[in-house]
């Protein structure tokens, strides 16, 4: 990855840092309250979840209305869309997570359906076992994996964990060969016959069946899938409930109610033993140019944020960190001094969190928590032979974009403004910025470093020729 985030610690005011938190707490993190609970809600969310993904413009919808709401006016239109993409990214990573949890309870739902005992298999397929281990012998014949390319190499010595690692990838590559083969045939006596080799490990066994034990992995199974499917019902996005209104709610109830079920026990459990959120929703800077830099008279590099103009923070870093954000304010000189002939999509910085850090002690929050901000920089925009190569990437895609919108008939003047856009700042990019000299890294495929932790000897690496 060419991108690295590295991080600094924000020092104000304790006016400039009241006023910041109280920006966040108590307008933009309801704001985000209100806009995860309303799409967990929105009609067509069932739809989106199946889908495992969102419309683009949906969050945006949303938050429209919610600008003129009394309880949320009065933010600058850059924590509106830090909102945005707040919530866009916690629904994004969410049905991530769902559609893996349902790929999982697929996979167990038919793999229960495929686990039978020896005695339903025999009933099933109206044939004895000796008949269902025939064909499960010529089935395994068909289905063992075979390379071409191990044959074709000389052998060498490999140690046991070679071994056991060569012998369980080829166990799975056996028993995913058997489970297409499942489902693609029809024949009761070979899905029999596929159902016993994949309950005994893709292996022929003699044995005669523990009735207990497979009924207790049987029901491994069906509490697997129980479990995954509490997961899929219970997990909906939540937002940060700085009042403790919620969980105060909650326990008022679960002392003076009794629950209908254990359903909704459970619900009051893991609300109550959930720790209540105490910080608010970080603000997001998806532009490098929402981010001012600047050095005030003490010589001190500075940051303030497009829409809170009137907030300014002293950058505090280690030493080995100090240079990036030296550099953030030199690209920005660079573009001013320039009147803009520099493009801003070949500045190191390319976006921004501003993130509250839970501190210890009693007091207010606003000088209780630290105020960090979190810079993700491009590797590459740090030498001037990385910054060519983004600039031709960035360049080459600008170009394909603009030949393809040229090409279409009847250009509305939207869309013919959107092209000289595009092409005023295809001109800037060839304009690059004085930056240092260092040829880019070109890895080497067959050296590999392997790293083991421990107690006793903390770091062991060793570098090896393959």
């Amino acid at each position: 990855m060419s991108q690295i985030t590295i991080q600094c610690r924000l020092i104000a005011s304790e006016s400039v840092r009241q006023k910041l938190w109280k920006l966040m707490a108590t307008l933009n993190t309801p704001l985000i309250n209100e806009l995860v609970e309303q799409l967990g809600k929105h009609p067509d969310f069932e739809n989106w979840r199946q889908q495992g993904k969102l419309p683009t413009t949906v969050v945006s919808q949303l938050c429209q209305p919610l600008k003129t709401d009394p309880r949320f006016v009065g933010q600058p239109s850059r924590l509106y869309m830090s909102a945005i993409h707040i919530v866009d990214y916690i629904y994004k990573s969410w049905l991530a997570i769902q559609k893996r949890l349902q790929q999982q309870l697929d996979g167990k739902m038919r793999w229960l359906e495929m686990l039978n005992s020896d005695v339903e298999l025999v009933e099933t397929s109206g044939s004895s076992m000796e008949a269902i281990r025939t064909k499960a012998s010529e089935i395994l014949a068909k289905a063992m994996p075979t390379s071409d390319s191990d044959s074709s190499q000389p052998k060498r010595k490999k140690g046991k964990k070679a071994k056991k690692s060569s012998s369980s990838s080829s166990d799975r590559s056996l028993s995913n060969n058997l489970f297409e083969a499942y489902q693609e045939t029809e024949d009761i006596l070979s899905r029999s016959a596929i159902s016993y080799l994949l309950k005994n490990g893709c292996k022929l066994s003699d044995k005669e069946e523990d009735s207990e034990k497979f009924a207790k992995r049987r029901r491994q199974v069906e509490i697997q899938i129980q479990r995954l499917t509490e997961k899929l019902i219970s997990r909906m996005p939540r937002g940060r409930d700085l009042t403790n209104g919620k969980w105060l709610e909650t326990l008022f109830t679960a002392t003076t109610t009794f629950p209908e079920d254990n359903a909704e026990a459970k619900r009051w459990q893991d609300i109550l033993l959930t720790r209540p959120s105490s910080l608010p929703f970080p603000l997001v800077f998806e532009t490098n140019e929402d981010m001012v830099w600047s050095k005030n008279q003490k010589g001190r590099l500075c940051v303030h944020f497009n829409g809170l103009s009137d907030l300014s923070f002293e950058v505090y870093c280690d030493n080995r960190q100090l240079h990036w954000f030296q550099r953030f304010l030199e690209d920005q000189q660079t573009k001013r001094q320039s009147k803009s002939q520099y493009s801003s999509g070949l500045f190191t910085l390319r976006n921004g969190h501003l993130v509250w850090q839970e501190g210890e002690g009693k007091g207010e929050p606003w000088n209780l928590n630290r105020l960090n901000l979190y810079c993700c920089v491009d590797n590459r925009l740090w030498t001037a032979d990385g910054t060519e190569q983004v600039r031709q990437e960035k360049a080459e895609e600008i170009s394909k974009l603009i030949t393809k919108m040229k090409e279409k008939s009847d250009l509305k003047d939207t869309q013919k403004a959107f092209i000289q856009r595009k092409e005023s700042t295809l001109n800037r990019m060839n304009n690059s910025f004085e930056r240092p000299s260092q040829p880019l890294y070109q890895g080497q495929s067959h050296i590999l470093v392997g790293v083991s932790l421990g107690l006793e000897k903390p770091a062991t690496v060793a570098v090896v020729d393959a």
